[in-house]
């Protein structure tokens, strides 16, 4: 692509990628790739392609980051997962990462009209996301990057939807080398405090993150607000989470659910749930029973969700005394725009962590 030309989906329409991918339908689009419908002619099936922008394609690291992701989410193989089946490019053409089409709504279009859900429906929901990322913690692979956009409900008309896991574009695993040491990478709203202080991860950091989830779907608003990025990031590290009875008093009427939603946003890793499936395990019993999840309304395929809560990286640790302004060079565009249901921003951190890189004194 010549430089300066801006970049048109559509113009993509009846390749065929890798020599078997026929891209059949344009689905959306963000500000490092875009995702198609398209016919696998291998397979005789129909699946998601997302296709990285041939001009970001001439960066090492942008195009590394976007490999990683496919490798990294190839591992994991769960239903509460979505399925990566293939990822390739160069020599076969444009940056790929071949997934299973969905079906349904995003759990961020689901909140976006209800504001807050019912106790039963957000156990349902969380259960279900706690065993997808069970199986990736198994893999070795830590999200980093939970959130209502990440999360699909699949599944036709009238039959109880399977959550799916999306965007493993900014996991860490044990067996891929990211690139991000030293950064702190995620999204502001949903950053476990080690993530905002930039030290090592593990499980619990998720698990962290599932507990925001739990508390913005159940309030229907995340806890924690600042008028950027860094002063949220500090306060994700520093501030305690508020209890939902705060928010929302009629929860009293669950202590299980408001005691394990508060022990999963317990500031110190060591206070958490060990794990994603003892997580799940506290959720079910805190109710009681598990209800089927309502099938969506109406089933758009590959719902986009608005460009809202942006994974960011940052240079790393923060201070932890008094706020200061955060580290951020707005003039490189750290606010990565983009993401939507399928994980457009999945490379969003990467490239962040590109331009900072590239800013560098010295570089």
């Amino acid at each position: 692509m010549p430089d300066g030309a801006v970049f048109q989906p559509d113009s993509l329409l009846g390749t065929v990628i890798a020599g078997r991918y026929r891209l059949s339908a344009h689905l959306a689009s963000g500000g490092m790739a875009a995702v198609y419908a398209a016919e696998d002619t291998r397979e005789r099936r129909e699946v998601a392609l997302k296709v990285l922008r041939p001009d970001l394609a001439r960066s090492p690291d942008v195009v590394r980051r976007f490999l990683c992701e496919g490798a990294i989410a190839g591992m994991i193989e769960h239903e509460n997962v979505v399925r990566v089946l293939d990822h390739g490019g160069e020599d076969e053409g444009p940056y790929f990462i071949a997934m299973e089409l969905l079906e349904g709504e995003g759990l961020f279009d689901r909140l976006s009209r209800h504001g807050a859900l019912p106790p039963s429906e957000t156990v349902a929901i969380l259960v279900q996301v706690c065993r997808g990322l069970e199986a990736a913690h198994r893999e070795g692979v830590i999200h980093r990057d939970l959130k209502p956009e990440n999360v699909f409900l699949h599944g036709r008309r009238g039959v109880p939807p399977t959550v799916k896991i999306l965007d493993f574009g900014v996991a860490s695993s044990a067996n891929a080398e990211t690139g991000d040491a030293g950064f702190v990478v995620g999204t502001p709203e949903y950053l476990s405090p080690e993530q905002a202080l930039g030290r090592a991860v593990d499980a619990r950091a998720d698990v962290y993150s599932v507990g925001l989830m739990a508390w913005r779907m159940l309030i229907g608003r995340t806890p924690f607000t600042a008028e950027s990025p860094g002063s949220l990031i500090r306060k994700q590290a520093r501030d305690p989470v508020p209890p939902l009875t705060e928010a929302r008093p009629d929860l009293a009427a669950h202590p299980d659910l408001v005691a394990t939603v508060a022990r999963a946003c317990a500031k110190n890793p060591d206070d958490r749930p060990a794990s994603a499936e003892g997580l799940a395990e506290e959720l079910a019993r805190a109710l009681g029973h598990l209800t089927p999840l309502p099938s969506p309304a109406s089933l758009p395929t590959f719902r986009s969700s608005p460009p809202v809560n942006e994974p960011v990286s940052l240079p790393a640790p923060l201070p932890s005394g008094p706020a200061r302004p955060a580290p951020v060079d707005r003039g490189r565009g750290l606010r990565l725009a983009g993401v939507v249901a399928l994980g457009l921003g999945l490379v969003g951190a990467g490239v962040a962590f590109y331009l900072l890189r590239s800013a560098a004194p010295g570089r």
